[in-house]
Parts: structure tokens; C-alpha cells; sequence
């Protein structure tokens, strides 16, 4: 277990190590490396007696992130005539106006917990700006991908061991004594963990190397994205071809969402495939996809029964507990938004107000954005997500080469987590969240990099040159 610390802390000094040779790749190192297992390295530190540590651990993803923003950003500043995009604008909005909470008479919490409620609500800018004003060229994307892959493998042979043994990885880490210490979580559920590690039915659900299985099944579908763009080539026609390590990655992607028995992330990993069938204008695809999802229909409506069927049924009708809690969790959060549409102050939903016991609304990162900061806030934060998408689709036609496969992989995981968003607050998932954030503004790098002109200064820095 000592492995997870250990890891965790090679990849910070590592990534820091390569930042202050101007390296940028250094913070995809960490994120990639470092934050899949961050619970795991907190909760093993915890266990070994390093509790005094754990808040300089976990302040180490702020501190590389801040880091790699002053690196850019003065480079950007002195090399690049910039020309803003217009969701550079509406990221920047959301940050201003979520950060005004910080300072206006409006919530119950204190300052220092209104600091910590904007970091979990309105960290992803500064991820999004370092991809989007990092010299584009400076990172070898289609390795940076692989090693998201690799990630991926690892966790997929690591939760096989998990259902072989029938036993939680996160029992032997520490996990449960962790979050009772630093979050004041309880343990609930069957299993001494929480009760997202098993289903209603008591089966089981597994995280592998990930904060919980939520978190892990985020994660594959982001993988899977990355994988699809990957295996798929543009040229005169679409050519999927993967290799041997491709292949492994996808089936490994299927183990892992299967494990993870996730509903809404079950669903987004077929609409992954959907959509990038569509994308790429595969047709026998979509016929079969179609044709399955008919047979699925029937078998369910004239053939299945018993503990399936009711299952089913009762997940769609929100009869269960898990929906219902989703149910209950979502209008709390709509009557909050009705009763103040500009919002009840930062802290008011979401991490903060969970951990203190106070929560309204939650369950779903739309409701927790409007809950804290009104209307406005979630309207923005949509905005924001349906922008992204629209332009990477509009791009898709017009790209080529590496360039395209980027923004393949973002529309395909943008769209992928729009289910999931709407039942867990999926920017509280660290890996996922600095991932997708760092390539959605990667892409936009590659879309205005026609537009805008960067004067040739020499030098041997590796943000400036490739």
C-alpha cells in the first residue's frame, strides 16, 4: 500500500521538477499519474501515522496548478498576440461572478469556507486557460493520451483482482478512517466503506485506484473517448485501425464500467459509442447499435422478470432509494433556486455544505452551481458546456491529423459526462475534472491557433518550442 504515497509524491516533484524547466507536460504528468490514485495516497498516509502531512499532500494539486498558470500565462503574455475566444470569455465570467460570492453578505459560512466552496465550484479555469494558452506544440498529445490509456489498464487489471477476491481495494487503504478524520464522513453501507460502493441489491461496486466507484466510472468514460479518438484516423475516409494495445484498452474500458455499475455512466459509455459512430459517419454501426437497443426493448418488455425486470422498472420511476435520493436531493435543490434565484452564497450545496451536514440540493452539478450561485451562475455553467460542445462539432468537419483527433476525444467525453453531471457533482471528481478541462482548452488552443500569431522568439524553453 505504501506504493500509493510513494507514487503520488514522485509524480508531484516530477511534474514540479519539469514546470521549473519550463516543461508543461510536467503537470500532465501529475494529473495523469498522481491524481487517479489521490484518495488512495491520502488515506495510506493517513493509515501509516502520516496524518500531519496529509493537508501539504492534498494542497499539492493547487500549488502544481498555480504553478504551471504563472508559467503560461507569462509566457502567453510576452510571446502571443491573443485572439479571445468567445468561451474564453464566458469561463472567464463564470469565474469573476462566482468569485464576487466570495466577498458579497450573501450565505451563512464563513470567509475561509467560501474560499473553499469557489475552489471546488470554480477551480476548472484555471485548468481550462492552461491548455488553452500553453503552446500547443509543446505537447506530444498522442503520448499523453497512451499513458491516459495505460492509466486505464491498471485500474481495469487492478478491479478484475477486486470482483476475483470479491473484496474493496479501499478496505486495506484506509479509506473509511481517512474520511471520518479529514471530511467527517460516517461509514454507511454493508461493506465498512460507503454506501456508493454497492448497489441497492448489495452487489458490490468497485473503484479500483479511484476515489469510488462514481469517480472510477468517470474516469472510463473518458478513457474511452481518448481511446476512440485514438483507433480512428481522417483522411480521405474515416479508418479505424487499433493496435494490439488499443484493443486491450478498449475491453479493459468494458471490465472497468462494468464493475463500477454506475446507471447514469453506463449509459454515457454507449452514447460515447453512439455519437462517435455518428461522427465518423458509420452507419453499419449505427444500424447495429439501433438494432440492439430495439432487441434490449423487447427482451426486456416480453421476456425478463423477477428481481431485472423490477430493477429496471423502479430506476426509471425513481422508485428506488437510490433514484429517489437523487429525486428528493433535486427538487430541494429547485425550491432553493425558486425561493433565491440569486443564489444562497458559496458553500450553500455542493462539498462544503455536505461535509458540515447542512446540504441543500446536491446530486447533481447544475443544481449545486445554482443553489449556491442563483440562476445566473447555472446559466452561465450551461452555457459554458453546450458551447464547447457546439464548437468542437462545427471544428470536427474542418480538422485534421492530430488536431482532429483532439477535439474528437473532448466532444466525445463532453457529451459522455452530461449524464453523469446530472447525478453526482462531477467537478468534485479531481482526475476527471483537471483532465478534461486542460484538454477542452488544449482543443480550443488548436482552433484559434490559425487565428492567432506567436512571434518567433529563440529560445530552448519547451512551452515556447516544440
Amino acid at each position: 500500500m505504501f506504493l500509493f504515497p510513494l507514487a503520488y509524491l514522485f509524480s508531484f516533484f516530477y511534474g514540479l521538477n519539469k514546470l521549473f524547466k519550463n516543461q508543461i507536460e510536467g503537470l500532465l504528468a501529475y494529473i495523469i499519474v498522481g491524481l487517479p490514485i489521490y484518495i488512495n495516497a491520502m488515506s495510506v498516509s493517513f493509515m501509516y501515522g502520516f496524518a500531519a502531512w496529509i493537508p501539504v499532500m492534498q494542497s499539492m494539486k493547487e500549488i502544481i496548478v498555480l504553478v504551471s498558470a504563472y508559467l503560461v500565462f507569462t509566457h502567453a503574455r510576452i510571446n502571443r498576440k491573443i485572439n479571445f475566444h468567445y468561451i474564453d470569455i464566458l469561463i472567464a465570467l463564470f469565474f469573476v461572478y462566482t468569485l464576487s460570492f466570495v466577498f458579497l453578505p450573501v450565505g451563512s459560512y464563513s470567509f475561509l469556507n467560501k474560499v473553499l466552496a469557489l475552489k471546488n465550484l470554480s477551480f476548472f479555469p484555471f485548468l481550462y486557460f492552461i491548455g488553452r494558452f500553453c503552446h500547443y506544440q509543446s505537447i506530444n498529445i498522442n503520448k499523453v493520451f497512451t499513458f491516459i490509456v495505460v492509466v486505464i489498464i491498471i485500474a481495469g487489471c487492478i478491479v478484475l483482482v477486486e470482483r476475483f477476491n470479491y473484496q474493496h481495494l479501499q478496505t486495506y487503504t484506509g479509506y473509511s478512517n481517512f474520511n471520518a478524520k479529514f471530511f467527517d464522513t460516517d461509514i454507511s453501507g454493508s461493506y465498512g466503506l460507503t454506501w456508493t460502493f454497492e448497489a441497492e441489491s448489495g452487489l458490490k461496486r468497485f473503484a479500483s485506484i479511484f476515489a469510488n466507484p462514481l469517480d472510477f466510472s468517470a474516469s472510463t468514460v473518458v478513457a474511452l473517448s481518448i481511446l476512440l479518438a485514438l483507433i480512428t484516423y481522417k483522411t480521405k475516409m474515416f479508418t479505424i485501425a487499433p493496435s494490439s494495445f488499443e484493443t486491450i484498452g478498449l475491453l479493459t474500458s468494458f471490465i472497468c464500467i462494468l464493475f463500477a455499475a454506475s446507471r447514469a455512466s453506463f449509459v454515457s459509455y454507449f452514447a460515447v459509442i453512439y455519437f462517435y459512430a455518428w461522427f465518423i459517419k458509420r452507419n453499419k454501426i449505427l444500424f447495429y447499435f439501433h438494432l440492439l437497443v430495439v432487441i434490449t426493448i423487447i427482451v426486456f418488455l416480453y421476456f425478463l422478470e423477477g428481481d431485472l425486470y423490477n430493477y429496471v422498472i423502479n430506476t426509471i420511476s425513481f422508485e428506488n432509494t437510490s433514484s429517489l435520493g437523487h429525486l428528493i436531493e433535486w427538487v430541494n435543490g429547485i425550491d432553493a433556486m425558486i425561493a433565491k434565484p440569486l443564489g444562497m452564497g458559496l458553500g450553500e450545496s455542493g462539498r462544503v455544505s455536505v461535509a458540515l451536514k447542512e446540504n441543500v440540493g446536491g446530486e447533481n452539478q447544475l443544481i449545486i452551481i445554482g443553489v449556491q450561485t442563483g440562476v445566473l451562475g447555472l446559466l452561465l455553467y450551461l452555457t459554458i458546456t453546450i458551447s464547447i460542445i457546439k464548437e468542437g462539432v462545427k471544428n470536427l468537419s474542418i480538422a485534421a491529423a492530430q488536431h482532429w483527433k483532439v477535439i474528437l476525444a473532448v466532444v466525445l467525453f463532453k457529451i459522455g459526462l452530461i449524464i453523469p453531471l446530472f447525478t453526482a457533482e462531477i467537478d468534485s471528481y479531481i482526475y476527471v475534472s483537471y483532465i478534461t478541462w486542460f484538454l477542452t482548452g488544449y482543443m480550443i488552443n488548436l482552433i484559434q491557433s490559425t487565428k492567432e500569431q506567436v512571434n518567433i522568439v529563440p529560445s530552448t524553453n519547451p512551452i515556447i518550442t516544440a
